[in-house]
């Protein structure tokens, strides 16, 4: 269990699944952690910063990982996506027509598609001249894989 959090965003596990990642959105928060992870036990500890956005554009929100071990964080009211390295750098970023992305998440058959969704505030009802795409799903081919995410196993007792 983790303490603190203000708005947890952005969990995701490194291909090897022996570190986990934690983002929270706050806006006095803005920080994504790593933490090393026990895979058999299911275990998280050793929480350590990975990154900070205070200072730049938009906050961590949903992440996931890719097959070489990078971090891809929407960041929301930043119009872009970021990768990072393992050491935390950011490697690059993607840059939206939207201000709002919120999940970012690899698909198609090779996991080479990175998906990007987005918000729409307001509703569909609201105008939002400057941002016409607002609240779509964008797609890209980024170059690298991403990771399958494994199958939850749901055991009921009694």
């Amino acid at each position: 269990v983790v303490s603190g959090l203000g708005t947890p965003n952005g969990l995701a596990f490194a291909p090897d699944g022996k570190r986990m990642y934690l983002s929270d959105s706050n806006t006095e928060v803005r920080t994504i952690w790593c933490f090393d992870y026990d895979v058999d036990d299911g275990v998280c500890m050793n929480r350590r910063l990975f990154a900070s956005t205070h200072g730049s554009p938009g906050r961590p929100d949903g992440a996931c990982c890719d097959a070489e071990g990078g971090y891809w964080s929407a960041h929301i009211d930043g119009w872009r996506v970021v990768r990072y390295t393992p050491d935390g750098l950011i490697e690059r970023e993607i840059r939206l027509p939207v201000q709002w992305p919120s999940m970012c998440a690899f698909g198609d058959a090779d996991l080479g598609t990175l998906y990007i969704t987005t918000i729409r505030r307001g509703g569909a009802s609201q105008e939002w001249p400057d941002q016409p795409l607002a609240g779509s799903l964008f797609a890209c081919r980024p170059g690298v894989q991403g990771i399958a995410e494994p199958v939850f196993n749901f055991a009921r007792s009694g």
